[in-house]
């Protein structure tokens, strides 16, 4: 199975090539680079709005930071440069080596106006966002040949292709806009799902999702011919046949495709430490991001779908071959009193830290298009349910009082199935990582896991024993500066 998820994901990464390969252009490289083409990893935007201003009144970048790469051991810093054409009041780009580089022109939301130096408010920033007036100028492009890292100014002719995309279908749900873990709930101005995303990107992850449908029949009668039953019986009837093979294969590539919207939004970033783009999930949130990284999804480099196929593939190889498991999306209470003495090993959600469904409709949106015939319970709604969802969330239960009474009977109903029926012979497991985060008085409270313990406690429940887990990479986004867990 790994090996036909690489070989199916070869080609769909072909046919997609041939429908929007003309899409993604290459670079033109100077003799003294070596000449020839190069194949682009990455466009870097930045966003910008109009100066407040009167004196400019034109459009301002507002960028994080111009470095392009740090300066490493053998090689001198990158960074992108503004001219200021303060005569016409615009704003050309180009790249600098070593130097030192300008600082960006927006922290914690607020910006600075780089033709005038005057301040460019939050508030202001946030309603012509939401009014649509916020445009993206391209800064920078990079480039990879012979696993080498370049840079170059941006063209007419790649901004040009860029804007000619036009996407075959586009997530029109809804984002949620009272949340603060989405960045629709900070006053952006993204309204949907599709709003997240490029019209290069929404082309790319819709010609991928077109072919899942394509490949479907060809990988069932690959199946047949290599022998698996004719019985067409699906996947989620209980098949074993070729049709229910192709099925999960079909539910793996689709996996592949939302690891895709995780490096092919407009929420994705250039780390210049590496020289490489960070995913959209660098924590458990969708903040806004001033200046973006577009990966190129036919190069070889991070974000390219061939890379999201290798780990899904690599996934799928390190899996027992033998045995037999079942999964059911069932409400907990309900799944634990259905088995005579199961062990529990659970994760449960972290009092108000994280709005996990809000979260997932992000990936949720795109399964749902793909899979919807292969899963379609578990594809009926369409977001994903949000009422009974087991968190502190107030803006959904009408209060914070309110969240935490939902939260905690919850939780309580859950354990108490857990202290009923738990198999007597082993412990049952349950991991809960709650970040402490209520300070009053110099002393530091933590309601999560007060509620937590003190649930288990009150349904009979006794700890026997606690395991320090270390959780995060330390090169990962939270395990850096953070009192991230270990």
């Amino acid at each position: 199975m790994a090996e036909d998820i690489e070989f199916y994901g070869k080609w769909m990464r072909d046919r997609a090539f041939e429908q929007i390969g003309h899409l993604y252009p290459t670079v033109e490289l100077p003799e003294d680079q070596g000449g020839g083409e190069a194949t682009v990893i990455a466009w870097l935007w930045a966003r910008t709005v109009r100066s407040p201003d009167p004196s400019w009144g034109g459009h301002v970048p507002l960028v994080r930071s111009w470095v392009l790469r740090k300066a490493k051991k053998n090689k001198p810093s990158v960074w992108v440069e503004p001219i200021v054409d303060r005569k016409n009041r615009k704003i050309y780009y180009r790249l600098r080596e070593g130097g030192k580089p300008l600082k960006g022109t927006v922290r914690q939301g607020v910006g600075t106006c780089i033709g005038t130096g005057a301040v460019i408010p939050g508030k202001y920033i946030r309603d012509e966002s939401m009014n649509g007036r916020m445009h993206r100028r391209l800064i920078a492009i990079v480039a990879e040949k012979n696993r080498r890292r370049m840079y170059f100014n941006p063209t007419a002719h790649h901004i040009s292709i860029s804007q000619s995309s036009q996407p075959l279908w586009r997530p029109s749900q809804s984002m949620n806009r009272e949340t603060n873990d989405l960045v629709s709930g900070r006053g952006y101005g993204f309204f949907t799902w599709s709003d997240l995303f490029t019209e290069r990107q929404l082309a790319a992850m819709s010609a991928f999702s077109d072919l899942l449908v394509e490949v479907l029949p060809i990988l069932e009668q690959h199946a047949r011919t290599s022998g698996l039953a004719s019985d067409g019986m699906r996947l989620r009837d209980g098949g074993f046949g070729a049709a229910a093979y192709a099925d999960a294969v079909i539910t793996y590539l689709a996996f592949a495709i939302d690891r895709c919207a995780d490096y092919w939004s407009s929420i994705t970033t250039w780390m210049n430490s590496i020289e490489t783009t960070r995913s959209t999930f660098a924590r458990q949130a969708i903040p806004m991001v001033w200046d973006y990284a577009e990966a190129n999804p036919f190069s070889s480099s991070t974000g390219n779908w061939l890379s999201q196929i290798d780990w899904v593939q690599k996934a799928v190889a390190a899996l027992p071959a033998t045995g037999y498991g079942e999964i059911l999306q069932r409400d907990a209470v309900a799944r634990i009193a259905e088995v005579p003495s199961p062990v529990v090993c659970t994760d449960p959600p972290y009092y108000d830290n994280i709005s996990y469904a809000d979260l997932s409709d992000f990936f949720y949106v795109w399964l749902r298009r793909n899979l919807s015939n292969v899963w379609p319970d578990e594809c009926a709604t369409l977001l994903t349910p949000k009422t009974e969802e087991m968190i502190a969330n107030p803006y959904r239960a009408g209060s914070k009082e309110a969240a935490r009474q939902h939260f905690e009977n919850g939780i309580a109903a859950v354990l108490k199935q857990v202290a009923l029926v738990q198999h007597p012979e082993y412990p049952a497991t349950i991991f809960y990582a709650y970040k402490q985060q209520e300070t009053k008085q110099g002393d530091t409270a933590s309601t999560g896991w007060e509620t937590f313990l003190q649930g288990l406690v009150d349904v009979g429940l006794r700890i026997t024993a606690t395991w320090p887990i270390r959780t995060e990479r330390p090169a990962k986004l939270l395990a850096q500066g953070a009192a991230a867990l270990a």
